[in-house]
C-alpha cells in the first residue's frame, strides 16, 4: 500500500527519487527522443501556454506557491514556473526525459535545486508531498492506454493536493486524433532535428498509432531512428466521469486556451477540477 502524502511541498522539500519502470510501451516512447525533445519543441510558445495555466488558476481565485507537474519531460514548463518563484516538483516516468531535465537543473546558476525533479509513473504517484495545484499538459494522458490506470493516476494527483488545491490538464481529443493531426513532418534542407510522423487509427480502441522517424545530428554524425508512439482518444463524459470517481469536485472543461466550452471540432481540452476542502 501506498502512504498517502503528509506534507507540504514547501521550500527545501525534497527526497530521494524513486527510480520506477512503468510498463515498457509507454516508458519507451520517449527514450531516444529525449536527447532531441527540446529542439525538436522549440517552436512551442511556452509562455503561452503557462500564462493559459496562470488564466486558469486565477479563475479559481488560486494563487498557487506550490506546483506538482506530472508528465514534466525535459521540465520546460516546471522551469518557468520556478523562475517564477513557485516551488515546483516534476515527474515523468521517462528516465531518460528525467534525466535530461536533472541536467538542465545542475547547469542553472539561478534555480538551486528547484524544480525537485521524479522518475514515478503518474498511476503510481508517491511523493509525501502535497501541493496547492498538479498540471499534466501536452497531452500527457493520452499515453495512458487503459482506462483504470487513468483514473489510478486521477486518484493518486488527488491524493497530492491539499484540500481545495486545484488540477488542471490537457488532452488531445477523438476528433484530433482521428482526423490525423499528428500527420506531421520537418524535412529542413539546413536544421536538425528532421522528421516524418504518420499517424493511424482505430475507431473500434480509440486508439492513434504514430510512427515517428527522426534524423538527429548527434557528436558522431547524423543518426537516424524511430519511435512509435500511441494515444488514446476519451471522451469528455469518460474523463469527467474518472474524476468524479476520483473524488474531485468543480470540473469544468475549456477550448483549449480559451475560456469556452468545447465544440465539436476541438482539437484540444482543458480540464480543471478541485479536490474539495475539508
Amino acid at each position: 500500500m501506498n502512504p498517502r502524502p503528509v506534507e507540504t511541498f514547501a521550500r527545501g522539500g525534497r527526497m530521494a527519487a524513486r527510480r520506477r519502470t512503468a510498463s515498457s510501451g509507454e516508458a519507451r516512447q520517449f527514450s531516444r527522443v529525449a536527447a532531441i525533445y527540446d529542439a525538436l519543441m522549440a517552436g512551442i510558445a511556452y509562455d503561452i501556454w503557462v500564462r493559459y495555466i496562470h488564466t486558469l488558476w486565477s479563475s479559481r481565485g488560486l494563487d498557487p506557491r506550490t506546483v506538482l507537474d506530472i508528465a514534466c519531460g525535459t521540465g520546460n514548463v516546471s522551469f518557468r514556473l520556478a523562475e517564477e518563484g513557485l516551488r515546483v516538483a516534476g515527474v515523468d516516468n521517462s528516465q531518460e526525459m528525467i534525466a535530461v531535465a536533472e541536467s538542465k537543473l545542475s547547469r542553472s546558476q539561478r534555480l538551486e535545486g528547484n524544480p525537485a525533479f521524479y522518475c514515478q509513473d503518474a498511476a503510481e504517484l508517491d511523493l509525501p508531498f502535497t501541493f496547492d495545484s498538479a498540471l499534466c499538459l501536452f497531452d500527457s494522458f493520452n499515453y495512458i492506454l487503459d482506462y483504470e490506470r487513468l483514473c489510478s493516476a486521477f486518484r493518486r494527483t488527488l491524493l497530492h493536493l491539499r484540500p481545495g488545491g486545484i488540477f488542471i490538464f490537457d488532452v488531445n481529443t477523438v476528433y484530433a486524433l482521428s482526423h490525423g493531426f499528428f500527420d506531421q513532418d520537418n524535412l529542413s534542407s539546413d536544421s536538425y532535428p528532421r522528421y516524418v510522423w504518420r499517424s493511424s487509427w482505430d475507431p473500434a480502441s480509440r486508439l492513434c498509432t504514430v510512427e515517428m522517424d527522426f534524423e538527429a545530428l548527434t557528436d558522431s554524425g547524423v543518426e537516424t531512428f524511430r519511435e512509435v508512439h500511441t494515444q488514446r482518444g476519451y471522451t469528455q463524459e469518460e474523463l469527467t466521469r474518472g474524476l468524479e470517481s476520483a473524488g474531485f469536485s468543480d470540473i469544468s472543461v475549456f477550448h483549449a486556451y480559451t475560456m469556452r466550452p468545447p465544440n465539436r471540432r476541438s482539437d484540444r481540452l482543458y480540464f480543471v477540477a478541485q479536490r474539495p476542502p475539508d
